[in-house]
């Protein structure tokens, strides 16, 4: 019999109860995106310099057309990293990656698992 896995009761928790509702295999390697957003998009050239400066492996992705038009023009910057899916990795990052931006109102309070289930 194997040990079920508990989470807390957030939104963080909440996810990994869907993907393990899913079948989702924890014990894989999975790219994982988290999304930083700021206050102010977009950013300038010597902002999305800094943030490259500060996260090598990150990427600055505007937003889609349609949205600008409809007057939303934030887009956010993604970091992809490759890791176990687990509650404390997941937070942790999320914290190190606001913390890192703070000083630019940059903030991380949403992920993904870009890669499938079993992979």
């Amino acid at each position: 019999m194997s040990e079920k896995i508990t989470w807390p009761t957030d939104i963080d928790g909440d996810v990994l109860r869907l993907l393990e509702e899913r079948g989702f295999d924890f014990n894989l390697m999975h790219e994982i995106e988290f999304i930083i957003d700021f206050k102010d998009w977009p950013l300038s050239k010597e902002q999305q310099n800094e943030v490259l400066g500060k996260l090598p492996q990150g990427s600055c992705v505007e937003a889609d057309e349609e949205l600008i038009e409809e007057g939303d023009p934030s887009g956010y910057v993604s970091f992809k990293v490759k890791n176990t899916v687990t509650y404390d990795f997941i937070t942790f990052e999320m914290k190190r990656l606001s913390s890192l931006f703070a000083d630019m109102d940059g903030y991380c309070d949403s992920w993904s698992v870009t890669s499938g289930c079993g992979a």
